[in-house]
C-alpha cells in the first residue's frame, strides 16, 4: 500500500537536481539507476538497428534526499 505522502511528494528529474547539485546528469543516472522508489518510464529494451535506448527517471524528494545524505554525508 502507498502512503499518501509519498503518492504526492516532488519528483524531481535529473536534469533539475544535476543543476542543484551541480553533478551531471550521467553520474546521477548511475546513482539512481537501481536505487528503490524512482519511477522509470520509457524502453530499455534494445529495439532492431538500434544501439541506444531511452528511460526517464523521476526521483521522488525522499530518495533524493536519502542518496544526497548517503553520497556527501550532509543532512538536507
Amino acid at each position: 500500500m502507498i502512503d499518501r505522502a509519498e503518492f504526492l511528494e516532488r519528483h524531481y528529474t535529473l536534469a533539475e537536481l544535476a543543476e542543484a547539485w551541480h553533478v551531471s546528469r550521467p553520474t546521477l543516472r548511475g546513482w539512481f539507476r537501481d536505487e528503490p522508489g524512482v519511477i522509470r518510464y520509457g524502453s530499455d529494451k534494445l529495439k532492431k538497428g538500434r544501439q541506444r535506448t531511452h528511460v526517464s527517471l523521476r526521483v521522488p524528494e525522499s530518495v533524493a534526499r536519502r542518496v544526497y545524505r548517503a553520497r556527501t554525508g550532509r543532512v538536507v
